[in-house]
């Protein structure tokens, strides 16, 4: 039976939106809809003693991506290192090809590479299989089009993540300092206690080129094309521009997630934090840098709709950041000093493991990941963390209170780790109804319903 139906134009009318959407679509995934076979595109970053080490483990993410959107999440193969490096050798067959997108030696003699992979997922597939190993085939062809799509995000967000964690260590090293003292002021009649005026200036140095060129070939790897700009609105997907301004020239790139936004975040917020890296020495004693202080703008202020993000990187020789106070001596004491000096403190902050280091002792310690995890009840924050995979790790926890404690104590108080929130959420439960948080603002704790909304920020031992 055949049922027909006068064509009516107002129809139409109603259908030039999808149709249009689907054109878009189709656009964007066309270069998959014309291939039966099952290759996808993937950008990860790598860092090594060696470039060779640090391209493997760009290739290795590679793998370790399209494995986990494409044939099972559980990741237990990527533990076994000889495994995990045979998966991601171009001799397997896996990786078809790979472009080196950045590739640029820290100052520290390391490497870090960007690379744009192609991997073979019905390869992969017969890798796996080949081992022994039951997998679970996740969705078909019509799926690949829309998981490359998620796994462009998700790459961007690892390979941003990744980027902010490996310049954490040369920014800490990206000044160099001057100092100059005035003439004491007596602070009474009898001319016992006196007060120094003194001023550290920090300007930046060649680190700082090093960083800003990598943030910037970093984030035009990972950067939509404008035709990609305009397939993504067309499919009601938020786009975030990034704008950098360095050496003179303004550049934009546009990235896909939000929360690669909030990685950058963490990177900004902590500029105060790497140009105050000085010691000051007096022939006496030493401090480390306090005062008042007149701060680059390293982050302009975004716009009304809050939907930019923008970066000044300086260049070498430019002024960073001056600091000045008033050093309090008592008459004794002057006639012990020899004079002021300053010095660098280096890297006093590590990234490594997965995260900021919190403590280490005997190579073990804590790691706190690099961003928030969001604003949540209890279960969902214990959830959020136990099912938290990043930058190669899947092992990470909501912290124990002791575990909370210490990223306020070694993060938060000295301006490390971007911790937006207030309250933080810590894994001991008072009871069936109530959990202990802790107020990052004063470091003190509380008992709080389950059911309240806390922010949350997992940690991982290693």
């Amino acid at each position: 039976m055949y049922i027909t139906q006068k064509f009516n134009p107002k129809n139409m009318n109603k259908l030039k939106p999808i149709i249009a959407l689907l054109v878009l679509t189709f656009f964007y995934f066309g270069v998959f809809a014309q291939t039966d076979s099952k290759d996808v595109s993937i950008t990860s970053s790598g860092s090594g003693k060696t470039l060779e080490d640090a391209k493997q483990a760009a290739l290795r993410s590679s793998t370790e991506q399209a494995f986990g959107a494409f044939i099972s999440s559980k990741t237990e193969m990527f533990n076994d290192q000889v495994v995990a490096d045979q998966m991601a050798s171009v001799s397997s067959g896996n990786i078809k090809s790979y472009e080196v997108l950045n590739e640029s030696q820290l100052p520290d003699g390391s490497w870090g590479v960007t690379l744009k992979t192609i991997v073979s997922v019905d390869k992969l597939t017969s890798f796996v299989e080949a081992k022994g190993i039951a997998i679970e085939i996740k969705g078909g062809m019509f799926a690949l089009n829309i998981k490359q799509q998620l796994l462009n995000e998700q790459g961007e967000i690892k390979a941003v993540s990744e980027m902010v964690g490996l310049l954490h260590e040369p920014m800490q090293i990206s000044f160099d300092y001057v100092i100059k003292s005035s003439n004491p002021k007596s602070l009474d009649a009898e001319s016992k206690n006196w007060e120094i005026p003194l001023v550290v200036t920090a300007t930046a140095n060649k680190n700082m080129d090093f960083c800003a060129n990598y943030c910037i070939k970093t984030l035009a790897a990972l950067s939509l094309s404008s035709e990609e700009v305009t397939s993504y609105k067309s499919l009601n997907k938020a786009v975030f521009p990034v704008f950098i301004n360095y050496n003179g020239v303004a550049k934009t790139f546009y990235l896909r997630k939000q929360s690669s936004i909030n990685a950058l975040n963490t990177l900004i917020s902590h500029w105060e934090f790497y140009t105050r890296l000085f010691t000051v020495q007096s022939g006496k004693d030493e401090s480390n840098g306090n005062g008042k202080g007149s701060i680059h703008d390293f982050s302009s202020s975004r716009n009304y709709n809050n939907d930019r993000k923008t970066i000044n990187f300086l260049t070498a020789g430019k002024i960073a950041a001056t600091y000045s106070w008033m050093d309090n001596r008592t008459l004794s004491q002057i006639e012990q000093m020899t004079g002021y000096k300053v010095k660098p403190r280096g890297v006093v902050l590590q990234f490594k493991h997965g995260g900021f280091v919190v403590f280490e002792k005997n190579g073990h310690g804590l790691v706190a990941a690099i961003t928030d995890l969001g604003s949540m009840g209890w279960s969902s924050a214990k959830t959020a963390c136990d099912e938290l995979i990043l930058n190669g790790y899947s092992d990470w926890h909501l912290p124990s209170e002791e575990e909370l404690n210490a990223l306020y104590v070694n993060l938060k108080q000295l301006g490390v780790g971007d911790f937006a929130g207030s309250n933080y959420w810590s894994s001991k439960g008072g009871n069936n109804f109530s959990a202990w948080k802790q107020d990052f603002a004063n470091g003190k704790k509380y008992d709080d319903p389950k059911s309240s909304s806390n922010d949350v920020r997992a940690v991982r031992a290693f």
